[in-house]
């Protein structure tokens, strides 16, 4: 498949909406309870586990919502793999996030408390194993290919040109396309990731640009969050992720 299949094939504007930008929509949204719900939250022995933790009820969520929306819909989007350039991103995937991980592993900013079942249902058992599944699946699969789509497949073509997106081939540079893309990315993560956030989103930009494709933005990316997953655990940093 050519760089600008996807762009040549995805001719009506609701259709690229519903493929690109509507998964992370639908993924914020589900995040909502976790900036806004603390009263939904009761952290007590005498609490039962999901009200005790709502992350580990809409993390979860997300994951299977999210993915069951794109494998729904997964003949309807032009997939663009190519190996080469898939493997390109991958290889990208390491700096990437190592630099994002530097301020977590110089101890500049404080990463102990964060995702852990363990708290909730103990270092054993079927629960607490299949929340690291879910949340592995989250981060390196789901997170990975919503995000993207959204930055890639629909924001960056829609500041070149706003009334039909869906004309503009995938990978086109633009000064806007960048700022509001990275800019974007960088504010839906914490303010200690900014720095983090926004050379990560810049290497992604630089490399669709590139490639003329989203599938090594997306191997990037999953790169990146399986490498900060691993580390969370290995290092007992859960705040990373």
């Amino acid at each position: 498949m050519s760089p600008c299949t996807m762009s040549c094939e995805q001719s009506d504007e609701s259709e690229l909406f519903r493929n690109y930008a509507l998964p992370l929509i639908i993924f914020l949204l589900l995040s909502l309870p976790l900036v806004f719900g603390e009263g939904l939250q009761w952290d007590h022995p005498s609490a039962p586990w999901w009200q005790r933790d709502i992350s580990l009820v809409i993390y979860p969520l997300q994951t299977i919502i999210c993915g069951g929306y794109i494998w729904m819909r997964r003949k309807r989007i032009p997939w663009d793999w190519e190996w080469r350039s898939c493997l390109i991103g991958a290889a990208l995937g390491i700096p990437g996030i190592g630099i994002w991980l530097i301020p977590y592993l110089l101890g500049w900013v404080d990463a102990s408390t964060g995702f852990d079942p363990g708290r909730i249902f103990g270092d054993q058992g079927s629960a607490y194993y299949l929340q690291y599944i879910l949340r592995f699946l989250r981060a390196v699969v789901v997170v990975a290919v919503v995000e993207e789509f959204f930055w890639r497949g629909w924001l960056m073509r829609y500041c070149i040109k706003p009334e039909a997106p869906q004309s503009v081939p995938i990978g086109s540079p633009s000064w806007i396309g960048y700022l509001v893309t990275c800019g974007g990315f960088m504010i839906i993560h914490r303010p200690q990731d900014y720095a983090g956030a926004l050379i990560f989103g810049s290497i992604a930009y630089a490399l669709c640009v590139y490639t003329r494709r989203i599938s090594p933005v997306i191997c990037y990316h999953a790169v990146a969050n399986l490498i900060m997953g691993i580390f969370a655990i290995a290092l007992n940093l859960p705040g990373l992720w």
